[in-house]
């Protein structure tokens, strides 16, 4: 918190008139991390095109966002943060970037893309693509194969899982 009020420019006790304690404080930078990645699937979802194109476009926003924003990334989904519940605003913020993440597996379905139940699918395709953004962030993904490699592999596996047939 001395850091923050830092780099701010102001005394370390400022924060805390506005805010209740850090985890509020956390909650709010959080909330806004979530609403910069809501506002990029949800263009992704909105650029015109087959279902297909619509989804390999919020993907690729997804992973743009990761990148380009890693430590609001990193906190967005770090796990040892406080209950979203208890907070309202980055409820909200987190549930309206996870509703984009099912959408446009919604759009796969109702196109006859996929089968099955789009919120399932678009939680496992949302964790597969969490997972491997978290290795390539943590570094674990020097050399052979790359990160691009395992992003497209990952996605080739899912999409024939759920492709109908």
């Amino acid at each position: 918190m001395r850091e923050l009020a830092a780099r701010l420019g102001v005394s370390a006790m400022t924060p805390y008139r506005y805010f209740k304690d850090k985890d509020e404080i956390l909650a709010a930078v959080r909330a806004r991390a979530f609403e910069r990645f809501a506002d990029r699937l949800e263009a992704a979802l909105a650029e015109p095109g087959a279902a297909q194109e619509k989804g390999l476009a919020v993907v690729a926003a997804y992973v743009r966002f990761a990148l380009e924003e890693s430590q609001a990334y990193r906190l967005m989904f770090d796990l040892s943060q406080p209950r979203e519940a208890d907070f309202p605003d980055l409820a909200a913020a987190s549930r309206r970037a996870r509703t984009t993440m099912t959408d446009y597996v919604r759009l796969l379905v109702e196109a006859g893309y996929y089968e099955g139940d789009p919120m399932l699918i678009g939680y496992v395709m949302w964790s597969a693509l969490h997972g491997a953004v978290a290795l390539q962030l943590a570094g674990k993904l020097p050399g052979q194969p790359d990160f691009a490699a395992v992003r497209a592999e990952t996605m080739r596996a899912l999409h024939n899982a759920y492709r109908k047939r």
